[in-house]
């Protein structure tokens, strides 16, 4: 009698793990993608020389300058490994301006991916982060072909937590994405 119980928690087991961690659970896949939208970081290199030397806080307060369209070798928007990006920041304490894409921009249009104001001055000015770069906080150091950029993601950090509840407020977790 056991042995017949120890072999169907076995097989209990074996398929719940498979149903949680196998390609057709749409959920453990949301949670994986919420993770990856918590943080970008990674070493940035790039073609033509840039420069960065910035830092932000929430979209409150921002200070430094970056152009840099380059590759960061780490976590960007979602993606692992070699990932496109490009970061053009300016900011001065209380105004400031972020473009920052990973993948999701045209290489060939300066305007892509579309910017924001920072800083009480430039968020009353417009226009405002999306969704996915509210209270965000970038730290971008970039000389010549090289540098380091790490940007924390805290309404994303909220939402993969909420997540495990099935609580979307990023409103990412449909099945395209």
């Amino acid at each position: 009698m056991k042995r017949r119980q120890r072999f169907s928690w076995v097989w209990m087991t074996l398929g719940l793990a498979l149903v949680l961690l196998g390609d057709g659970c749409a959920y453990m896949r949301q949670r994986g993608n919420d993770a990856l939208d918590v943080l970008d970081v990674g070493v940035t290199v790039s073609k033509d020389p840039g420069f960065s030397l910035y830092a932000g806080l929430l979209n409150v307060v921002s200070l430094g300058y970056s152009n840099v369209d380059g590759t960061i070798l780490g976590v960007g928007g979602r993606h692992a490994g070699a990932v496109p990006m490009r970061h053009n920041a300016s900011g001065l304490l209380l105004w400031g301006s972020e473009q920052l894409g990973y993948q999701d921009f045209r290489v060939e249009d300066p305007e892509s991916p579309p910017s924001w104001r920072v800083g009480p001055i430039g968020l009353a000015r417009g226009p405002r982060p999306a969704k996915r770069d509210i209270m965000n906080c970038p730290k971008l150091l970039h000389l010549g072909w090289l540098g380091f950029a790490m940007n924390c993601k805290f309404a994303e950090l909220a939402d993969f937590f909420l997540g495990w509840t099935t609580l979307d407020i990023m409103d990412d977790d449909t099945g395209g994405q």
